[in-house]
């Protein structure tokens, strides 16, 4: 059975679509899991990325092969639809990620939260970003008391998004989270260009794609501890061997290849 997670926010801005991007495509690349996105942000950030930047760059790939093709599925798809997706016996993914709309205000939000194994909730360590998801994280905390009362499985968690090193706010962000006794992961992502330029096609495990982008091993090496933490927090599969081993980089890809 798939397992649900959403990235979920009260306030805009904090990156949510960024980071199902960013994950998306080492999970099903490098980890080998089958994953769909449910795009349900009124923005329709990922679907448009993947329509206007990787349809072109697929379009060249499959020059060259023609079995050339996305590694995971994105589906445009209303909040009120998602149970019908879900719960259709024939998606057999192993994990859907469900990006909901940049407020997280409206029952039909909320319904779709309980109906996830997990929420997400990027944690971005300005004031008024810090005390809003610390809202919505109790919230959260209510959702899952009332899931386990009901023996259902429901979990949150926050994780730090845009982090910025030695960062006053961001020791800040760290004690108030601790003190509320949120759950939270222990790995990040930092507040790094590269991730901005994720892609519905590449995975910025890819040296070859990573370089393009601007990211370095140190980048790779954020994204695959939140990638491990996430498969270890869910119990997913891990069916590649290997994957915190980094290939040999190339030389030969040109931008124009992976662009």
């Amino acid at each position: 059975m798939s397992k649900v997670i959403s990235f979920a926010t009260q306030k805009g801005g904090s990156g949510k679509s960024t980071l199902a991007l960013v994950l998306a495509a080492p999970l099903a690349i490098e980890y080998g899991l089958k994953i769909a996105i449910l795009d349900c942000d009124y923005q329709q950030s990922i679907v448009k990325t993947r329509q206007q930047l990787d349809e072109p760059s697929l379009a060249i790939l499959r020059e060259s092969d023609p079995a050339a093709d996305y590694p995971y599925d994105v589906f445009p798809m209303s909040l009120k639809s998602i149970f019908d997706f879900i719960d259709n016996p024939e998606n057999d993914y192993d994990l859907i990620i469900i990006d909901i709309p940049g407020r997280a205000d409206g029952e039909d939000v909320f319904n779709a939260l309980t109906g996830c194994d997990a929420v997400i909730v990027p944690l971005v360590s300005d004031y008024l970003d810090r005390a809003s998801t610390a809202e919505f994280m109790g919230i959260l905390e209510a959702l899952k008391k009332a899931a386990d009362k009901a023996e259902v499985d429901f979990q949150y968690f926050g994780l730090a998004t845009k982090r910025i090193s030695g960062r006053r706010e961001e020791k800040e962000m760290d004690d108030y989270i601790d003190e509320l006794g949120l759950s939270r992961f222990q790995s990040y992502l930092s507040h790094r260009m590269v991730y901005s330029r994720a892609s519905t096609l590449h995975s910025l495990l890819t040296p070859a794609y990573r370089n393009y982008a601007g990211g370095t091993k140190d980048s790779s090496e954020e994204i695959r501890r939140v990638c491990d933490e996430l498969i270890e927090k869910l119990d997913l599969p891990r069916r590649k061997a290997d994957v915190g081993v980094e290939l040999e980089e190339t030389t030969d890809t040109t931008p124009t290849e992976i662009k």
